[in-house]
């Protein structure tokens, strides 16, 4: 944090990704408590993911041509306005089509800030042991996000108005994108439209697995968050879901201060396999929970796996691709990040309407049992012979 413009991008860039953990859950509420139904809720929601999952490279590749300013400032004023039209929408009581096609588009313009900031790290550290804890920092940076933005959009959405909190993550995320972009001194340089040179290959099957790992986690999350939704209300506490969420991301942040502090000598992939297993162990019990502080205390068992298993996954990529093309590999595992949360959304939010909301966390256990297979084969099979770091 000593570094030159360290403390500042590193600032803006949490601040910048506050509509990560606001908007889904934002749009959960308003739309649950406007209709009455969660699956619409989650639907929504996963129209805004899924977006954000088609764009992330594209955005990536885009930055590492021409730099990050201009698309964030673009991405970041037209989320903004999207997200001010749902609430107008949802207000109006819209077709269901504009309220998906609204949801589209703010969730394909929201810029990839978590990828940019880690691009930035790469660009003033360069590779090795002082990257990894950048990383780390990053992991416990996406968590205080996880624990401020939940609390943050159910205390305006439930005590103020179910239109606040997703409002509250529109203007955050537009703040704290011209922020990040008047930053240019850390702006890594792009490479222009063309140097005369071939690009630097991608190991394409390793990457896609990653993404396939990235997938599973995110699928795990995404359906554990509609779930918790519909479970403190279904106990009667509603406003009780941000605070469960909370914890579930402060567990997380006190292992990314863990991890960071500790200087490994396991490969990646190893820590990245454990990972993903004590997650699947860690949520296993849920379905048999009958009460919201029990809830909380597993679910702050299973974050004390998440940012580990996040920054083993970044660390893979940092490892297995050409460092002039790092921001396009990390936006396809933020990719299959985003892909996995939307249809976990969607599938959470149909079985609370089918089966409540105890049975429902059926679904993350299943995934995160998925994710941990899928894992022991990707770790296996996936590793590329050239390697780009050494820690």
């Amino acid at each position: 944090m000593r570094r030159p413009g360290a403390r500042a991008f590193f600032t803006a860039g949490i601040l910048g990704r506050m509509p990560i953990s606001m908007v889904g859950l934002g749009i959960v509420i308003l739309i649950a408590r406007e209709s009455g139904s969660y699956g619409l809720a989650g639907a929504v929601s996963a129209v805004a993911v899924i977006a954000g999952a088609l764009t992330g490279p594209f955005q990536g590749r885009l930055v590492d041509r021409f730099g990050q300013a201009l698309l964030i400032l673009i991405g970041s004023s037209v989320c903004t306005v999207a997200l001010g039209g749902l609430l107008l929408a949802v207000r109006m009581d819209a077709p269901h089509w504009v309220l998906y096609l609204l949801a589209f588009v703010a969730g394909g313009t929201r810029p990839q800030v978590g990828s940019f900031v880690r691009a930035r790290w790469n660009h003033l550290l360069g590779r090795g042991r002082a990257l990894q804890t950048a990383f780390a920092l990053e992991a416990v940076g996406d968590e205080v996000v996880f624990i401020v933005g939940p609390v943050l959009v159910t205390v305006l959405a439930t005590q103020v108005s179910p239109y606040a909190g997703l409002g509250a993550a529109g203007v955050l995320g537009l703040a704290g994108g011209i922020w990040l972009a008047m930053l240019r001194a850390t702006d890594p340089p792009g490479r222009g439209k063309s140097d005369g040179t071939e690009r630097a290959p991608l190991p394409w099957l390793s990457l896609m697995l990653l993404s396939l790992i990235g997938l599973g986690l995110g699928a795990t999350l995404g359906s554990a968050e509609v779930v918790t939704v519909a479970f403190t209300a279904s106990k009667g506490q509603p406003g009780m879901s941000g605070v469960v969420l909370a914890v579930w991301a402060f567990g997380s942040l006190l292992a990314g201060l863990w991890y960071g502090s500790v200087h490994w000598q396991a490969a990646v992939e190893r820590r990245l396999l454990i990972g993903t297993v004590l997650l699947a162990i860690a949520l296993a019990p849920l379905p048999w929970i009958g009460t919201v502080w029990l809830l909380g205390v597993l679910l702050f068992c299973a974050g004390l796996t998440i940012a580990p298993t996040m920054v083993a996954l970044t660390a893979c990529v940092e490892e297995w691709v050409p460092p002039e093309r790092l921001t396009e590999a990390i936006t396809w595992t933020v990719t299959g990040m985003l892909l996995g949360v939307a249809p976990g959304n969607a599938v959470a939010g149909h079985a609370v309407d089918v089966v409540g909301a105890s049975d429902a966390y059926w679904v993350p256990v299943i995934v995160g049992i998925a994710c941990a297979l899928v894992a022991s084969v990707a770790v296996t099979f996936a590793r590329p012979r050239t390697r780009f770091a050494h820690n």
